[in-house]
């Protein structure tokens, strides 16, 4: 193989002659260097090189717009930002457009660097099969299903750029999009793999609760608080927290959370001393929180220090490729656990519904409806008969409620329409089909209760105005399927 040829872009001529050096003799690289964007320009237009170090912050232009020239003239050359902390975040934004990595400022760890240069010759060596492998791992070990072509693949590929770097990760997406699954890989991808990863639902909990639930209590702080009770900051201490939907943290909360990400400390509730706490946030929402900022509903400040680098899950809609494999996933974890598994499978009649319905709950809504499907059925062959009605009308389907006097009717017309279904598949005892029934009613409610409650903005009383219901049913079925 022969040398790597590199070029060095940085205006410290002390840097790009530590470079020069540590390459040429450490790792027998040819090495050209520069110490401006004139200078820059002229080696990218006068040789291809395979790997490029660039100072993100030039006297005469910036990295970026380097990193786009280099990209245009040698597609194939791996460029890597040279940052100093103040700037990760355009660090970060450079991955997005294409580099590589970015090393930060002062380069106190030689290891760092030749580990990083030995994945990008690994990934020269055999792009596709280095990438490849990488994805199939996700697979294995998180149940990330998707297809080769999948738009979720380049947000994973970036995920697994950053996950052992020192800076927060913001997940935007859907509810049902699989955030918490994305958070979990770069988890497993980072130096942190080792130490605990620990989760919450910043908007299940009342901020009283929330805030004993993060950091811990001291012993009579409050009523029933016997003894000292550690939050789950000193418990995902070395390893990564999961905020679940950080953007229903109330204005508490979120100055407390701040003071964390700035200083690394933070106080139990009724304690008088600091406690010091080192873990990575990466946070999740399906909420557009910078409207939230605007709107004043979210800290400016917070938004800042989680939103180091963003990462969309998309939905499943945008994303049809990815039914296929998933199905196969699905019902593969719903088989019996002993005995004769068959080869199962939807019809094609089925499958074509499936492909057609735009799976507004995304990948938990197909899990349930496979889950459904795997008990209804009679068969090897799944048909369309073992699918919820909404699926076999389409997004179309809506239940006309007018047309029934009280729930019991509306109840009756739909069981004389489901049970014949129901006799035609295997057979099913009483208990078991009301585990199926209460387990579909309750994330059904579930859902529409809460997305009642987003387009309300949290608003219980215009929630339960919009569902026609009252607040003390909407307060009690809340409280019951949340618990679930």
């Amino acid at each position: 193989m022969k040398r790597p040829e590199v070029l060095v872009i940085d205006d410290e001529v002390e840097v790009t002659t530590f470079f020069e050096y540590y390459l040429r003799e450490e790792r027998n690289y040819s090495v050209a260097v520069a110490n401006s964007g004139k200078q820059a320009r002229k080696q990218i237009q006068s040789k291809k090189f395979d790997l490029a170090l660039v100072d993100l912050k030039l006297p005469d232009t910036d990295g970026i717009s380097l990193l786009k020239e280099i990209k245009e003239v040698s597609p194939d050359c791996e460029v890597v930002i040279i940052t100093g902390y103040s700037t990760i975040k355009s660090a970060v934004e450079a991955m997005k457009l294409g580099a590589f990595d970015y090393l930060e400022k002062p380069f106190d760890e030689l290891d760092e660097l030749d580990h990083l240069l030995d994945r990008i010759i690994k990934l020269k060596t055999n792009r596709h099969l280095y990438i490849s492998s990488q994805l199939e791992r996700l697979a294995s070990e998180f149940g990330i299903i998707l297809s080769d072509n999948s738009s979720l693949k380049d947000v994973l590929l970036l995920a697994q750029k950053v996950a052992d770097k020192r800076i927060s990760v913001l997940v935007g997406g859907e509810t049902g999009t699989g955030k918490e699954l994305v958070a979990r890989f770069i988890h497993a991808n980072s130096l942190r793999a080792k130490q605990p990863f620990l989760g919450i639902n910043c908007g299940a909990l009342t901020e009283t609760l929330l805030e004993s639930e993060l950091f811990g209590h001291e012993k009579g702080a409050f009523t029933g608080a016997q003894g000292i009770r550690r939050g789950i900051f000193e418990l995902a201490d070395g390893g990564t927290l999961f905020l679940d939907e950080v953007g229903e943290a109330t204005p508490g909360i979120q100055v407390k959370l701040l003071r964390v990400l700035e200083t690394g400390e933070f106080y139990r509730v009724g304690g008088e001393k600091p406690v010091k706490t080192d873990v990575r946030i990466i946070a999740a929402t399906n909420k557009d929180l910078w409207e939230a900022v605007k709107e004043k509903r979210f800290r400016e400040d917070l938004f800042f220090r989680l939103d180091v680098l963003s990462l969309t899950v998309p939905p499943l809609r945008e994303r049809p490729m990815d039914i296929a494999p998933l199905t196969n996933y699905f019902i593969s974890k719903n088989m019996p656990p002993e005995g004769d598994r068959k080869d199962v499978r939807f019809t094609k009649k089925a499958f074509d519904l499936l492909m057609k319905y735009p799976w507004p709950g995304n990948v938990r809504e197909l899990s349930n409806v496979v889950t459904r499907a795997m008990a209804l059925r009679g068969s090897d062959t799944i048909d369309s008969e073992c699918l919820p009605e909404r699926i076999v009308r389409g997004s179309d389907f809506e239940i006309q409620l007018d047309d029934f006097d009280s729930m019991d009717d509306l109840i009756h017309n739909y069981s004389q329409q489901l049970l014949p279904l129901l006799l035609k598949c295997s057979k099913i005892d009483l208990q078991e089909l009301k585990e199926i029934f209460d387990r579909e009613v309750n994330y059904m409610a579930k859902e529409i209760i809460k997305n009642t409650l987003e387009k309300t903005g949290q608003d219980r009383y215009e929630a339960s105005k919009q569902l026609g219901i009252s607040p003390r049913t909407l307060r009690y079925i809340w409280n019951e399927r949340g618990k679930q």
